[in-house]
């Protein structure tokens, strides 16, 4: 079950990155177009390049964690012995995933707030940008999580 829902969440992040960037450089390149051949820049265009940037990066935040493809500092970390390593990284995952659970939770927040709030010249409500907060902090938090679980199931088989 676990692995359809990873296989399945996976999907949709790898196209919802694929999308926003692609939004991105089609934002971009009109952005360029606009300001050497038309008389006025479509003013839009920044607001929707920052926007699909945005959620390129929310997007692919999870996926980067699932594929550990984060950057780790680890010259201190080697040196201790292996189980030691297998618990400071269970340490680790937990203070992650609390973290990313409270920057999720203030991400509903801003969420709920931004209903309210128009973007300055799309004029669609702030709540969207604001929705790739907690995309990418429970996305995040989803996969620290199951990497932790499979880093239990390992340290307990190396036990027995």
């Amino acid at each position: 079950m676990t692995r359809k829902v990873e296989k399945v969440l996976g999907s949709f992040l790898k196209a919802g990155a694929i999308l926003s960037t692609i939004g991105f450089m089609l934002s971009t390149l009109i952005q360029i177009y606009g300001r050497f051949f038309m008389e006025k820049a479509p003013s839009w265009t920044e607001e929707a390049a920052r926007l699909c940037f945005v959620f390129a990066i929310a997007f692919s935040s999870g996926l980067a964690m699932k594929s550990n493809f984060y950057v780790y500092f680890d010259f201190l970390f080697r040196k201790f012995s292996r189980d030691w390593q297998y618990r400071i990284t269970i340490v680790m995952y937990l203070f992650v995933m609390v973290l990313f659970a409270v920057f999720s939770f203030y991400g509903v927040l801003m969420v709920k707030s931004g209903w309210q709030e128009q973007s300055p010249s799309m004029k669609f409500p702030m709540a969207i940008a604001f929705i790739s907060m907690p995309l990418l902090g429970l996305t995040i938090a989803f996969y620290t999580f199951f990497k932790m679980i499979k880093m239990i199931k390992m340290l307990k088989i190396k036990k027995k």
